[in-house]
């Protein structure tokens, strides 16, 4: 079968882009020596035979003698990861009868789907006995058995080809979750497989080195990270046999059925070793000893200890956990000899999230139009279940435009997801980790805000030019400010200034106030805070919003409660814990800055305030055109004048002025049965009701 020339080169992970396509890649100098041009197929010899569409590759492997294949051509040839193959030139047939047999028994297969897949399998190369994973539009991924082919060698299908399905083998389902389909955390499955992988197929390394491998490892963070896809890849990746364990599974409300539980699942994966042990959602069998009251969770703990400690006398077992709540797990499993390394698995950076978006959308029909990139870029804080929930999401909204168009038939016409399905998908789907703080953001821009024009270019300078220009920052040596403070009369636009800061960086927004950090229990608040922090951190870059500060974080000296002294302590040890976090920037406003204790004023806490007074003449008159654009007013209205009449107003005063100015004519046409415009008159009548207002107002704050 194989040529006169071949190459052995050593197999690395396949891009995201070739994945399922029967795809691999190599130098064009090896390319050269096989004599094969792009989209030529070669064979592929590990411990059997495949074979593939050959492609030059990028610079990340230029002149080194790699190989990059996704993870079902190197399940078909029988190497793992740093595996050695040997590639050589093929002569490929034009099939005339292929047999496949599902992997899995479809019950909802159609004739559309039967097309489809020959559709998929056009050009693609197969050898008796392959794999292929295929990915439907509009299903889930599925598997195949090349059963048979005529004639038989490396074959591939054209439109000619008969495609023959038998019904699926029994015992012949098995995880297809490649490496490939992790987007965005690279390091993690780099560090997971040195530990899982090395141990089981080379043993003998390390006893020759004279040390023990690691026996356990521990993934942690927010949920929808990949921490269990992540598991289920290395268990179709690896051979070891793999036990997945969820965490609730083992507890049973009989004396001692837990403890048995566990020790059968460790006695089978030490019988089939070399095996992996996957607890899932750890924390609810071994949660802190001293926090619980139950028997069953410390006797099931004390069980899960002694077995980890036997792990040196099971041989090759690798036990790996999966939590979003480490710090309830009990303290004596986190030690060297039982989860001997931690590794985060913590939300994508741009790059990852790019990868993720590439792998949900690799079998949608994109539009022109769609900028993966560029959702990569304005995603902040999402995490890879969060992306797959928007590709569904945005498919989702381009259904629902031809629905009217699908007839009785089940004929659907075909369509396209553009980048506006995206964008609306966007407003829909909110980070999961900071779902719990998420409040509804008004569109506010900062051309809605009439005045404050050097507030806002400094505001927007602090807030925007870390993130959008931070090589100027580096040349520069600007350290973006940890803290804002905006203050000044009620009234002045300090928290309309937040949103659209908010708005205009596209960061994730969080709205802090008294009520989200209430409680009756002692500790309750400042716990609240410091999980604020936390999610800010994992969802970076972030805006922390703190409205009403003074009603938060009190002087100490101004007759604070002991809470309000606790939250103070807490926010500085806060603002302290941002000094290596970059991207987190925390905002706040207040109408009495003589409240704040001073301790928050300090360089690395609250370095920027900035004070919005009362509007001047000009503001004024900006604030009243930008209130009353959309407003019925007559043509021969003085804005000037008005802004003269309304001295001394705040900007929420004059967007009030304007509300009862449009309701004073609205009654005046309701009685006359005529179209009224607001004029001078009115206005003067709202400025007379918001002036009355305004010393009643004083007078109850006189009384009280």
């Amino acid at each position: 079968m194989a040529g006169l020339n071949s190459v052995k080169l050593k197999v690395k992970e396949g891009l995201v882009e070739d994945s399922r396509k029967g795809i691999v890649r190599i130098n064009r100098e090896d390319m050269e020596q096989l004599g094969v041009d792009t989209g030529d197929v070669i064979s592929i010899r590990g411990k059997r035979t495949t074979a593939a569409k050959v492609y030059p590759s990028f610079n990340d492997i230029y002149g080194s003698p790699l190989v990059q294949m996704d993870g079902i051509i190197r399940h078909n040839a029988g190497v793992g990861i740093n595996n050695e193959v040997t590639v050589s030139k093929t002569e490929v047939k034009i099939a005339r009868k292929v047999v496949l047999s599902p992997l899995e028994n479809f019950s909802d297969w159609t004739q559309e789907d039967e097309e489809e897949i020959k559709s998929i399998l056009r050009g693609m190369p197969m050898i008796c006995e392959d794999e292929l994973s295929l990915i439907l539009f509009g299903s889930s991924e599925r598997g195949f058995l090349v059963s048979g082919t005529a004639p038989s060698g490396v074959v591939k299908v054209n439109k000619e080809t008969d495609i023959i399905f038998v019904q699926p083998e029994l015992g012949t389902t098995g995880s297809r979750i490649t490496y490939e389909d992790i987007g965005g955390l690279n390091e993690q499955v780099q560090k997971i497989r040195e530990i899982v992988e090395l141990p089981l197929k080379y043993p003998n390394v390390f006893k020759k080195l004279g040390i023990e491998p690691p026996k356990g490892i521990l993934l942690y963070g927010p949920p929808g990270t990949g921490k269990t896809l992540i598991a289920r890849a290395v268990a179709s990746e690896t051979k070891a046999y793999f036990v997945h364990v969820n965490g609730p599974e083992i507890m049973n409300k009989f004396y001692g059925e837990s403890e048995a539980k566990l020790r059968e699942i460790f006695k089978e994966a030490k019988s089939r070793s070399p095996s992996i042990i996957f607890l899932d959602e750890l924390d609810s069998i071994a949660p802190r000893r001293e926090d619980v009251h139950g028997e069953v969770e410390k006797r099931v703990v004390a069980q899960l200890l002694a077995l980890m400690d036997g792990l040196e006398s099971r041989g090759q077992v690798v036990v790996i956990g999966a939590t979003n709540i480490p710090d309830s797990l009990d303290p004596a499993l986190r030690r060297a000899g039982r989860f001997d390394r931690e590794i985060a698995i913590m939300p994508p950076n741009k790059e990852g999230r790019l990868k993720i978006l590439q792998i949900h959308t690799r079998a949608m029909p994109l539009d022109k139009d769609v900028k993966l990139g560029r959702l990569a870029k304005i995603t902040y804080g999402f995490v890879g279940s969060d992306l797959s929930a928007l590709c569904k999401e945005a498919g989702m909204i381009a259904l629902r435009k031809i629905l009217p168009k699908i007839t009785e038939g089940n004929n659907i016409p075909y369509f396209k997801v553009s980048m506006d399905n995206f964008t609306d998908a966007l407003r829909e789907i909110q980070p999961s980790s900071t779902r719990e703080y998420y409040s509804e953001i008004p569109d506010i821009k900062w051309k809605d805000i009439g005045g404050l024009k050097k507030t806002k270019e400094i505001l927007q300078t602090l807030v925007e030019l870390p993130l959008h220009h931070p090589d100027l920052c580096q040349k520069y040596k600007f350290m973006p400010p940890k803290g804002i403070l905006l203050t000044g009369p009620s009234g002045t636009g300090k928290t309309m200034l937040a949103n659209a800061a908010g708005n205009s960086a596209k960061v994730n927004f969080i709205i802090i106030n008294g009520l989200t950090l209430d409680s009756h229990w002692r500790g309750e608040a400042e716990k609240a805070l410091h999980d604020i922090f936390v999610k800010a951190k994992q969802t970076a870059p972030c805006i922390l919003f703190f409205d009403e500060l003074d009603g938060i974080v009190r002087s100490r000296s101004s007759g604070a409660s002991n809470l309000k002294d606790r939250l103070i302590s807490q926010l500085i040890l806060e603002f302290d814990g941002l000094e290596k976090i970059q991207g987190v920037t925390v905002l706040a406003a207040t109408n009495r800055i003589d409240l704040i204790d001073p301790v928050l004023f300090r360089e690395g806490r609250f370095e920027y305030i900035l004070e919005l007074p009362l509007p001047e003449i000009d503001e004024r008159e900006s604030i009243l055109k930008i209130h009353s654009q959309d407003l019925p007013i007559s043509e021969d209205i003085n804005f000037r004048q008005l802004a003269e009449d309304t001295k001394g107003m705040s900007g929420a005063e004059l967007a009030t002025l304007c509300h009862k100015s449009s309701f004073i004519a609205l009654m005046l046409a309701i009685k006359n049965g005529l179209k009224v415009k607001i004029n001078q008159d009115i206005f003067n009548q709202a400025i007379a009701e918001i002036n009355r207002q305004k010393k009643f107002g004083e007078v109850i704050k006189t009384k009280s």
